[in-house]
């Protein structure tokens, strides 16, 4: 009798399950892979890895310490002062600064200071070769004055617009002599002269006559800080004695005195600036591979004209630092005020400027991913500086070249943002 054939149930079963669950898995790698895809098509942004070169700054705030010899006239309470030199402008010793008329009229104090400068200027070109001819370069002249005024008013630098007013005016009128409009500046001077004089007639009588006890630069302006941020105990200066500045109250130190202006007895001055010690210990590092190094330094009521200064002194201690810088420029015009904003400039760096949000730390290592062709890749970099919201960063292959693969290169397409990257991964941006 023939024998039935054999039908095993359970391996029926069994292949049935493992049919059952490969299905649900595919499905399940395909319906993650598609949303993944997805997402990174909607949210990840690429950009190239260009090398830029960079300024290494630090912004801070500081005080300005001079040698000055404050002037005050003795026994007047109130009036004008008619300042018979610019602001800036170097004096010889018992020279005439200004005058002090008994009656107080601000506007007219202003206008006698802007006369006084323009016929000081005018005086000077009458000594100067003019002859008539080409008028392009005055022209030049006149027209980057106009753009300097239009910038220091803008910036709310009205002292140095009224300078630049002066300049004009000068420039204007040499322009007229180069056309031939007018032979000489005697009549202009002339005219200034009559209308200083009415002005001061305005004032009343001339209570004081104000002269210089020295030479040195002579400033219209005090504010009270002369003798307390005075440059002449620059190289005792500590910590403590420069917070002790700080707390004082020039107020205190005018009251009841009718200031006639200033003496700064050297054309040295210092930039004191205190300074986190993080920011400190860059300046730090770098006088100790560039000693007596000149930082760029911008003051914020001078933006158009950065200064060259040195580290003169770095105080700190335990929570705190003060970069002391020196400066031997004295411009005409320059803004002296007490307290200033600044940017230093402490050098250039070279590298790829990368958005903050590209970069990742894959075990312990810092780097970005990018993206070869279709397939995610991580490629290391070096991180040394931040700002405004990149990180400048460096590549360092191997000096045999091993591990050059490893680092961002140029022209790398990296990715921006995004979650759940991996290297080896695969990706297709989205088609616009």
């Amino acid at each position: 009798m023939r024998k039935q054939p054999y039908f095993d149930k359970q391996y029926l079963k069994r292949v049935s399950v493992y049919v059952l669950v490969s299905i649900v898995s595919v499905s399940a790698i395909l319906y993650l892979s598609y949303h993944l895809s997805n997402n990174f098509k909607d949210r990840i942004e690429t950009v190239f890895a260009r090398q830029t070169t960079l300024s290494s700054s630090i912004t801070c705030e500081g005080y300005i310490m001079r040698d000055e010899t404050p002037l005050y006239a003795e026994g007047i309470s109130s009036g004008s002062l008619s300042a018979t030199l610019e602001d800036g402008q170097k004096v010889r010793a018992f020279s005439k600064v200004a005058d002090i008329y008994e009656i107080s009229a601000p506007d007219t104090e202003s206008k006698l200071s802007s006369i006084e400068k323009q016929i000081a200027l005018l005086e000077n070109c009458k000594s100067m070769s003019m002859t008539v001819g080409d008028t392009s370069s005055i022209d030049d002249t006149i027209f980057s004055t106009v753009v300097e005024m239009r910038k220091a008013a803008e910036g709310g630098n009205f002292s140095k617009e009224l300078s630049l007013k002066t300049d004009l005016f000068v420039n204007m009128k040499k322009r007229d002599v180069l056309t031939g409009a007018i032979v000489d500046f005697d009549e202009q001077i002339k005219l200034l002269e009559a209308e200083k004089e009415k002005l001061k007639a305005s004032l009343g009588a001339c209570l004081e006559t104000i002269y210089s006890p020295s030479s040195g630069y002579y400033y219209s302006e005090c504010d009270g800080y002369e003798e307390i941020f005075s440059s002449k105990d620059i190289d005792s200066l500590t910590l403590s004695d420069f917070a002790d500045k700080v707390k004082k109250d020039s107020s205190a130190v005018q009251s009841g005195k009718f200031s006639a202006g200033k003496l700064v007895n050297s054309h040295k001055w210092y930039f004191a600036c205190p300074m986190s010690l993080t920011e400190a210990a860059k300046i730090k590092e770098n006088e100790a591979d560039n000693k007596g190094t000149s930082y760029e330094v911008t003051l914020q009521n001078n933006s158009e004209e950065p200064l060259n200064m040195t580290v003169y002194k770095i105080l700190s201690n335990a929570s705190d630092a003060l970069i002391l810088f020196e400066c031997s420029a004295v411009k005409a015009g320059y803004d002296f005020t007490r307290f200033q904003s600044a940017k230093v400039v402490i050098g250039e760096m070279t590298g790829y400027k990368i958005p903050i949000s590209a970069l990742r730390l894959v075990d312990g290592v810092e780097g970005v991913y990018i993206l070869d062709q279709v397939t995610v890749e991580f490629r290391k970099v070096s991180v040394i500086d931040e700002a405004g919201g990149y990180y400048l960063c460096t590549t360092n292959p191997a000096e045999d070249g091993s591990d050059a693969g490893e680092w961002l290169l140029q022209n790398d397409v990296i990715l921006v943002g995004g979650t759940g990257l991996q290297s080896g991964m695969t990706y297709s941006p989205a088609k616009r």
